[in-house]
Parts: structure tokens; sequence; C-alpha cells
């Protein structure tokens, strides 16, 4: 876990060191308010390196015994109602699954509407999970195959930062590029746009796996 104030501490101490560039001027002298623009800008730049990143997840999290529950629907498609702070999946697998399932098909893919009119793509070998929502407007995924007597194993998912819980897990590439992303939005906010731009470059490779990257 790397919690809120040691995310701040890298991004201050990334800040702190491009002062010494002559091309890059101070930000501010208040460190109160820096240190708040950039817990303010923490949430957008994990989301950043969610979407972009090639290597691994960021922010990843589990459903608890008494959240992996099945919830019913209109068209008789069980489901699993998705937390309100999810953001990809990582891994799912039912009890009768050979295999987990690692990502989510749209409800307009091939698979899925081979799956919804029971002409199953899905197996226990390669398992289906196809969005959905709930008449009160809840996300969901619906499993594919699905037997009555079927228990949710595990489901890991990846989320969305929270301020309080900071990044419960992330491997240290991840970690720098979510630092870097951070950096240059900072940067950008305060009108440093050349800087900006070099900190996301950074934060990209990191993203891709390049972490032989020289600033």
């Amino acid at each position: 876990m790397i919690t809120t104030a040691e995310l701040v501490k890298k991004v201050r101490f990334l800040v702190n060191e491009a002062e010494g560039d002559y091309d890059v001027s101070l930000i501010t002298d208040d460190k109160r308010s820096l240190d708040y623009t950039i817990m303010e800008l923490l949430p957008q730049a994990v989301a950043l390196v969610q979407k972009n990143s090639a290597r691994g997840y960021v922010n990843v999290k589990a459903l608890s015994s008494s959240d992996r529950q099945f919830v019913s629907s209109s068209d008789g498609c069980p489901s699993i109602l998705l937390p309100d702070d999810f953001v990809r999946l990582v891994s799912v697998q039912l009890n009768s699954w050979k295999k987990p399932c690692f990502y989510i098909s749209s409800s307009d893919s091939l698979d899925a509407v081979c799956a919804l009119n029971g002409n199953l793509f899905a197996g226990l070998y390669r398992p289906i999970c196809v969005e959905g929502v709930t008449e009160e407007g809840k996300r969901t995924v619906k499993p594919f195959p699905y037997n009555s007597d079927d228990v949710l194993i595990h489901f890991v998912y990846e989320a969305q930062y929270n301020i309080n819980e900071g990044v419960v897990q992330c491997d240290e590439h991840l970690a720098d590029a979510v630092a870097y992303a951070c950096a240059s939005l900072l940067y950008n906010v305060f009108e440093k746009h050349d800087a900006s731009k070099s900190f996301m470059s950074f934060a990209m490779a990191l993203c891709t796996g390049n972490e032989n990257v020289k600033r």
C-alpha cells in the first residue's frame, strides 16, 4: 500500500528536483497549498496511469466474501454487482470454471450477443463476462457459463483512487508513473506547459515498460 502522504512526497520530490533546472521556475513557496493541489490532482493522475498502463494494474482491490453475491435481472441472467469504485476487471472466477476470466465484454460484442442468445462461445475453460445494468442503474457483469449452484470464488478489480486509502496495490514503476503524471498535471495548473509535457512523457514511458527513459 502507498499512502496519499507518500504519493504527495514523491510528487513534491520530483518538483523540487526540477526546480534546480534552469528551464523550470519555482511553482509556489506555499508548501501547504502545493500539497493540497497535489492531493486534488492524484485521482486524475491515477486514472491516467490506469488508462495507459500496459504493464500491470494500479490500485487493485478484491470484493469481500460478503459482497460476492449474485443479483437477479429482468432477462433472467444472474449478475455480479460492480462496486461503485470499479474501473477495470483484473480477474473473476466461479467455482465451476476451470480458468478465470480477465476482461468484460461490451453488451454489443459478438461474445455477448451469442452468450445472451444461448449460443454460448463461453465454456468452463473459456468463460465470458458481459457488461450489464440493473433496473436501478447499477453496473453489473453477467458471467457465462453459470449454474444455479455456482459460487463466486474471487473478484479482483482496479479501483478509483480514494484519498483516504491511497493506492492499495501497485508496483514500483507504476507508482512512479502516478507521481510523474501528477507532477505533469501540477505544472499544467501553473501553466508550465513544457515541464508538464516532459513529465507526462516520463509517466507514459513507465506505463509502457520503458523505465530506462532518462530525464
